[in-house]
């Protein structure tokens, strides 16, 4: 990809999990439900019920969505609907950028996984931008990623130093 000189490019793509927004809502109102009655005092409040749904709930939101954006600053990855948190990658610790198709199956499922293919945050399968950095692979599923790929590749060239 050229890079025009004197001109500021940024890509980001966004991916979301329905059925983790849902999951999220479900969690959600039966801890509300939960705390509710508890405190009409149609029953005792029932902590050991509440706290892990909450804790769920809120834990399904943060993942329920992703947001990756390529800048001259690098990548940065944002869980969420309010952005965090993040990761981040200077464009200097990345070793390469590429689009990879990529299954569920595959990195052992949705949301965040770890496993033999280095770090995958999958949201749905199909196209994924990986880059390798500090001789690991990051993988993230998003639409368009191999124009986010080429935009990382194309500013490691410009700035080999970073």
């Amino acid at each position: 990809m050229d890079l025009p000189e004197g001109q500021r490019l940024v890509w980001f793509s966004r991916a979301s999990s329905p059925w983790m927004y849902g999951a999220f809502a479900v969690t959600g109102l039966v801890a509300m439900a939960a705390l509710l009655v508890g405190v009409v005092g149609l029953t005792s409040l029932d902590w050991s019920l509440i706290v892990p749904l909450a804790l769920a709930s809120i834990l399904l939101l943060g993942l329920a969505s992703v947001e990756a954006r390529v800048s001259e600053t690098g990548l940065r990855v944002a869980f969420g609907p309010f952005g965090w948190p993040a990761r981040r990658w200077s464009v200097g610790d990345i070793e390469s950028a590429r689009s990879e198709a990529r299954t569920a199956a595959q990195v052992g499922g949705l949301g965040y996984r770890l496993n033999r293919l280095g770090t995958t945050v999958m949201l749905r399968g199909g196209e994924c931008l990986v880059i390798r950095a500090r001789g690991r692979d990051f993988a993230v599923s998003v639409d368009d990623a191999a124009r986010g790929a080429a935009l990382l590749n194309s500013l490691r060239a410009q700035h080999p130093s970073r």
